[in-house]
């Protein structure tokens, strides 16, 4: 039996552009992101089925628009190099809003998601 562990470093990874961003839109920002591990990690034990040795990390680049929803989505680092698994990242936070929008833009510079496998015993 496998164990699919993804992490998604968000609480400490989020490098945001803007200074002072109030600790609650941090972790409006953090606690959104955490609801897209479930959807990516479905697309990547998919994945692992056909490519056993799949794995790495990736870093995302985002933005947030004054309503809310998360826009601009593109990876600023993709080690697996896999078009699908790239497709499910991008797809799952580009659905995303937060439920109080901010007002104003905001710049996500860095999310990093660590994709790896590991056999339970």
């Amino acid at each position: 039996m496998s164990k699919v562990a993804i992490a998604i470093l968000a609480v400490a990874g989020i490098g945001c552009a803007k200074q002072g961003m109030s600790p609650t839109l941090r972790n409006d920002i953090s606690a959104k992101l955490a609801t897209t591990q479930e959807p990516m990690q479905k697309c990547y034990a998919r994945l692992l089925t056909t490519q056993r040795k799949l794995k790495g990390m990736v870093v995302v680049q985002a933005a947030i628009l004054p309503d809310g929803q998360f826009t601009e989505v593109s990876l600023r680092r993709d080690e697996p190099q896999d078009p699908v698994l790239r497709f499910c990242v991008v797809q799952a936070i580009a659905g995303l809003k937060l439920d109080k929008a901010p007002g104003e833009r905001i710049q996500i510079e860095s999310v990093p998601i660590k994709f790896d496998w590991s056999n339970a015993k």
